[in-house]
Formats: C-alpha cells, sequence, structure tokens
C-alpha cells in the first residue's frame, strides 16, 4: 500500500488546515516511505529508539539540510497524530540559510522583464508586486485577480490595496498590485481567456498549479531561469523564483519602511502586542509606496539610476540657473559702472577745458 493511501496518513493529511499545507506533507511523507521502502505500519511498529535511528539514518544519507528537514518535520507531525513523536534529542541537521541563490538587481530584473512574453511579463511583475511566497502567487484565483482590476480602473486608481491572509501561518496582510501589475495581470487575463488548462498527469495533483498562469512552481522557477539565460545576467548562484521576495523587501527597507510596513505587506508575523499600536499601518504604507515603487520596485527601467540622473539634472539646472542670474546681476552692475565711469570722465574734461 501507497504511503498516502495508508488510513492513518489520510486522516492525518485532512486534519491540515491548508490546502499548501497537506501538499507540502503529503509530498514529505511520501518521500519518506519511498526512501524507508517498507510498509507504514511496520514503522509504527518500532519502539521510538528504533524510529529515531531510522530517521537520522535518512538524514545522514544525504541532501540539502532545509529539505531534510522538512522531511522528518512532516513525519513527526504525522507521527505526532500518533503519539509517537520522536525526540531527536538535537540530532537533526538545522536548517540552513540560502546563500547559494542569485539576489537579483533591479537591472537584472528589468532585463528579464522586457525579454518576457505578456504572460511572463504579468507573472514577473504580479510578484514583484505583491511580495508573497511564490505559491501564494501561483493560488491567487483568477477571478479574484480579476475584480481587483476592474475595481481599481472603475475606481481610476494606479494602485490597488487588498486584504488577505497568509494560508500557512493565518498572519493578515496588505496586498498591492502597483500600475505595472495592474497594466500587465490585465493584458494576460485578456490573452489566456479562451486557453484551456494543460492536462497533467495524476500523480502531478498534489502540486500548487495557478489558475491564472497554469504553471507550478516549479514551473515559475524554469521560467525564471530562461529568462536570466536569455537576458545574459551574469549570476552568482542558482536563480530561483522565491529571491524575487528577498528583492521586494530589499527595496522597501531601502525606501525607508520600517520593519512592520514591510512585515505587514509580504505577510511576515508582527507580535499582538505591537499589532494593537499599528492602526495607521495601512494608511502609513498607501501614502508611502507609490513613491517606493517609483524609485525601487519598477521593472521597466533600473528605476534608482534614473531617479538619480534625474535627481543630478535638476540639481544642475537650478545651479546653472542660480549662476546664470548671477552673470547677469553682475553685468547690469557693469553697464551701470561703465555709465557712471563716462559720466565722471565728461565732467573731468570739462572742468579741465575751464581751467
Amino acid at each position: 500500500m501507497e504511503a498516502l493511501e495508508h488510513p492513518k496518513v489520510k486522516a492525518w493529511l485532512e486534519e491540515c488546515r491548508s490546502k499548501g499545507t497537506r501538499r507540502s506533507y503529503s509530498a514529505r511523507i511520501k518521500t519518506f516511505f519511498l526512501w524507508y521502502n517498507k510498509p507504514v505500519d511496520e514503522f509504527l511498529s518500532l519502539p521510538s529508539d528504533q524510529k529515531r535511528h531510522v530517521a537520522l539514518q535518512f538524514q545522514n544519507e544525504g541532501g540539502r539540510a532545509n529539505t531534510i528537514c522538512s522531511t522528518l518535520g512532516g513525519l513527526n507531525s504525522f507521527l505526532d497524530t500518533c503519539d509517537m513523536k520522536i525526540n531527536f534529542k538535537g540530532k537533526m541537521v538545522r536548517r540552513e540559510l540560502d546563500i547559494t541563490s542569485h539576489n537579483f538587481s533591479n537591472g537584472d530584473l528589468s532585463k528579464m522583464f522586457d525579454l518576457g512574453n505578456t504572460k511572463e511579463k504579468a507573472l514577473l511583475s504580479l510578484a514583484t508586486s505583491l511580495g508573497w511566497e511564490v505559491s501564494a502567487d501561483l493560488e491567487l484565483p483568477r477571478k479574484q485577480l480579476q475584480s481587483y482590476i476592474d475595481r481599481a480602473k472603475s475606481e481610476n486608481k494606479q494602485f490597488f490595496y487588498f486584504m488577505s491572509q497568509r494560508h500557512k501561518t493565518g498572519v493578515p496582510r496588505l496586498g498591492v498590485l502597483n500600475p505595472l501589475a495592474l497594466e500587465w495581470c490585465e493584458k494576460w487575463l485578456i490573452e489566456s481567456k479562451d486557453t484551456a488548462p494543460r492536462k497533467r498527469k495524476a500523480d502531478k495533483q498534489v502540486r500548487v498549479v495557478s489558475e491564472v498562469f497554469d504553471i507550478t512552481e516549479e514551473g515559475a522557477n524554469k521560467i525564471m531561469r530562461r529568462l536570466a539565460s536569455e537576458a545574459h545576467i551574469v549570476t552568482t548562484g542558482r536563480v530561483h523564483f522565491h529571491k524575487l521576495r528577498a528583492w521586494v523587501i530589499s527595496g522597501l527597507s531601502r525606501a525607508g519602511f520600517n520593519e512592520f510596513q514591510i512585515k505587514f505587506l509580504v505577510g511576515k508575523a508582527i507580535p499582538a502586542t505591537d499589532m494593537t499600536y499599528l492602526y495607521t499601518l495601512q494608511e502609513e504604507i498607501e501614502s508611502r509606496y507609490p513613491k517606493a515603487f517609483e524609485e525601487y520596485l519598477n521593472l521597466k527601467t533600473p528605476v534608482r539610476a534614473v531617479v538619480d540622473l534625474s535627481r543630478n539634472l535638476e540639481a544642475k539646472t537650478i545651479e546653472l540657473e542660480a549662476l546664470t542670474a548671477k552673470v547677469k546681476q553682475i553685468e547690469s552692475s557693469k553697464s551701470a559702472l561703465e555709465v557712471l565711469l563716462t559720466r565722471v570722465l565728461e565732467l573731468e574734461k570739462k572742468l579741465n577745458v575751464k581751467s
């Protein structure tokens, strides 16, 4: 019997709070029992120390630390429902920071955006507008996205703000659709209106498949890798879609957003004791976001460089105008002095004649 068909596994998955958690746990438990290559009941019958031993064997056979942590975390969640949770006694590997992925610059994403087709422009603009995790970008319902665009148009708004809730943690967050996202998502929704979704194999249905873009998370990563390659981006590591979220957070920080404002936008938890003081948080964000978009989050051009150049030119223009005015003032004074000198010379000449 396949692990996912086991009655206890099925019951455990049915109790997951969200579809995303269910998909993730399904993949993790399947990975572990494919490696274990024995029935679920046989593993459950092992003494607790033997369960830990087998789980650590799985860990020590190698692989990425974060993948191992996710798999063993899923396994322990399942065992917890059976009152058999493993105590790893500090022997489980720790999660690692992602220091091997490429960090995007504005220039990178501008080049990739310019090369993308309508679908890819819509995907990039939406992801860099929301700053959410990839699964949330892909899970946004088509009708909901369309309704946001329609509402923004009816109210003649360049920026549309809406409340959302992160499925994984239940944390509230403020979604933002900036002008680029509104423009290209609308174009893609019109272009893809009559396109039937691709047929997918049944065993892949555990993955998130976007209603809007008809791709999975891996499909989103493939788009990013291809665009980076075609744009001849010199990368410093693996190209990953999830790094778009880091790019948004970085841009907001450089634009002067504080910690609470950034967390509220991307869906990171704010302590309840602090939330009580943040009644005006949405208002603060809405007043500051348009400028942040123009200077740091617009994919159409290397925005910051253009803004800096524009400001420098403006400053030089003001300085030049001031110098021009000063020169004119000097020239005017010079002319007055010349007239005065001429009159003095004429008077002096008359006096000499009389004498």
